[in-house]
């Protein structure tokens, strides 16, 4: 029996963190222990422990009387992670330019279409993330650094909750669809340094925007 509550411990604990994550739980919004377990199927109190872990994790805050509510969205975290990001997946690209052959351009190329073709397709969010994934995944094997690889894999993961909220920012998708043909177009021209310079500018792009939506929150807000 305590081995089965420890696994809808498990299980509550995922789904609550993979829909803030998500987005599905937006930045500031109330979560009711009560509607949790009832949507989940499951008593309050895993809920409720649930809750306490993404405090720690800080993903929720809970104060006396609001109870959890889910964390802002961080401009120091996003400032950080997202230069990082531009540092390592430019570096990245230069290491990898000299390395890619004809099939690894095409699929560059292919999953840069598949990304296209979602942004317009509803869009198709899962869709788009999975090319934009294996994009990347590409030029992160390309580059022949494991620890670079290892990395860049820490950072796509720590980045995922400002990723979901990016894509959903007016005309973000279209950009990031351009900007990943600059990388690849670089790529393919054998130039390591524009291909580097192009993949810092993208990160830099989506790290200016989310700050200017967190800022436009912090006004509604207000």
């Amino acid at each position: 029996m305590a081995t089965t509550y420890r696994t809808m411990q498990g299980i509550v604990y995922d789904t609550i963190r993979e829909a803030i994550l998500n987005g599905r739980y937006a930045p500031g919004q109330r979560l009711m222990a009560e509607e949790m377990a009832r949507e989940l199927g499951t008593s309050r109190m895993p809920v409720r422990e649930a809750l306490h872990r993404l405090e720690v994790a800080g993903l929720v805050s809970i104060t006396p009387h609001r109870g959890a509510i889910v964390s802002e969205l961080s401009r120091d975290e996003i400032v950080e992670i997202y230069h990082i990001r531009a540092v390592l997946e430019g570096l990245a690209a230069r290491l990898a330019a000299p390395y890619l052959v004809a099939c690894d351009h095409d699929r560059l190329n292919a999953h840069i279409d598949v990304m296209a073709s979602a942004a317009t397709s509803g869009p198709d969010l899962e869709r788009f993330l999975r090319g934009n994934r294996e994009f990347h995944e590409v030029i992160w094997k390309g580059a022949h650094s494991p620890r670079l690889h290892e990395l860049l894999e820490n950072l796509y993961i720590a980045s995922q909750r400002f990723r979901n909220v990016s894509l959903l920012l007016p005309g973000r998708l279209a950009e990031i669809v351009r900007e990943h043909r600059r990388i690849a177009h670089a790529m393919a021209a054998g130039d390591p340094a524009a291909a580097e310079r192009f993949a810092k500018t993208h990160y830099e792009n989506t790290a200016r925007r989310l700050l200017i939506e967190v800022k436009n929150i912090g006004k509604e807000g207000a």
